[in-house]
């Protein structure tokens, strides 16, 4: 009779443990939960996002997915999210789940991968909101574990898809951000090489066959054109791809309008501008502040309205700190430019320094007064 309980109580828990170890790598249905979970989420439809995480939870209650799904959910539902905000709070508790899940995770062979990709992007997520947010000294506890799991990602891509994410990230950063910045040279001579153009395969790779990054890499990979290819066009298709497959997302939405405004496609920028009326957040406003500054900068004897819409957008985006620099940036050289035309030297070099203070991005710092290009 005791020889049969222990086999019985074994045999549970034995069970217990095969579900609580399940992985999504093998399960297509548990994948188009994440995919359409993530989709709701990135096009601001929350409460269907949140009902999908909420199935997931149920169903694969100690994976790390869905604590890092309602993450997700938490960040866009509050953006932008700044740590003074209360959820901000949540969004750190739910990553650290999704770590300490993962880390369980990792301890077995059959979910060892999926382990190894939760640690590092649960880490990584917490680390870009504290980047995001001026706090980089936040970032540093982490840096150890995330360069080493970025490494293990090498070896792992093939299994899981997600993993060209980070190869592709590390591959090209690691060559392209010491040529940027100079005096980072010393630090990343003994780090392992990087591929600048395999990067970008791979990004592209990472867009085409992933699930949980794939929105990130499209983000990305418009960012680099930006700020390292310098290539408006190119960051433009990706920014374009964005703001059609995940509409209602007002982040991808004013990086859009800012790349349009340089390139001067100004009756895009005003379709854009129609499709956010009737949003009425502050973020939002500060958008359509700047789109409306910059357009009539570019019109003449629009200069005081010009004015007074960058003043207001500084004033807007100082309200969210550091992570909304790039705003204060457009508006500082918008101002430098005003200043410039009226041949106020002093002052026009003054906003220009204070911009480049804020920003790298040269097609910021580099809009001529005149408009042309």
């Amino acid at each position: 009779m005791l020889k049969q309980l222990v086999i019985t109580l074994t045999g549970l828990l034995c069970l217990i443990q095969t579900e609580a170890q399940v992985s999504y790598l093998d399960r297509p249905d548990l994948l188009e939960k994440v995919e359409i979970c993530l989709q709701n989420t990135y096009s601001f439809s929350f409460e269907k996002a949140r009902s999908i995480q909420s199935e997931l939870s149920s169903s694969t209650p100690d994976h790390p997915a869905p604590p890092f799904l309602e993450a997700l959910i938490v960040y866009w539902e509050n953006f932008p999210l700044v740590p003074s905000k209360e959820a901000s709070k949540q969004f750190i508790s739910l990553m650290d789940r999704t770590i300490e899940l993962a880390i369980a995770y990792s301890e077995s062979n059959q979910t060892y991968t999926e382990g190894v990709f939760f640690d590092l992007f649960g880490r990584a997520f917490k680390a870009m909101f504290w980047a995001d947010n001026g706090k980089s000294g936040k970032v540093i506890p982490h840096l150890g574990t995330m360069y080493r799991y970025t490494k293990m990602g090498f070896d792992l891509q093939e299994q899981f898809a997600e993993f060209y994410f980070s190869t592709g990230l590390y591959n090209y950063y690691i060559e392209a951000y010491p040529i940027a910045h100079p005096a980072y040279k010393p630090l990343v001579a003994f780090m392992h090489k990087g591929d600048r153009e395999l990067g970008l395969t791979q990004l592209n790779h990472a867009i085409n066959h992933t699930v949980f990054l794939k929105v990130e890499s499209l983000l990305f990979m418009s960012l680099i054109q930006l700020n390292y290819e310098e290539d408006l066009n190119s960051a433009a298709i990706y920014a374009e791809r964005l703001v059609r497959e995940y509409p209602g997302n007002i982040y991808y939405q004013g990086h859009l309008i800012n790349i349009m405004l340089h390139q001067h496609r100004f009756d895009k920028v005003r379709d854009l501008l129609s499709v956010t009326d009737h949003q009425e957040d502050s973020y939002s406003e500060m958008i359509r502040t700047l789109a409306d500054a910059f357009m009539a900068e570019k019109e003449p004897g629009e200069e005081s309205r010009a004015g007074r819409g960058y003043m207001e957008t500084i004033e807007l985006a100082e309200t969210f700190g550091p992570f909304a620099d790039i705003y204060k940036a457009m508006g500082c050289m918008g101002l430098s430019r005003l200043y410039e035309k009226r041949g106020l030297h002093s002052e026009s070099v003054s906003y220009a320094r204070k911009a480049s203070h804020l920003t790298a991005y040269s097609f910021i710092l580099e809009e001529q007064t005149s408009g042309s290009r």
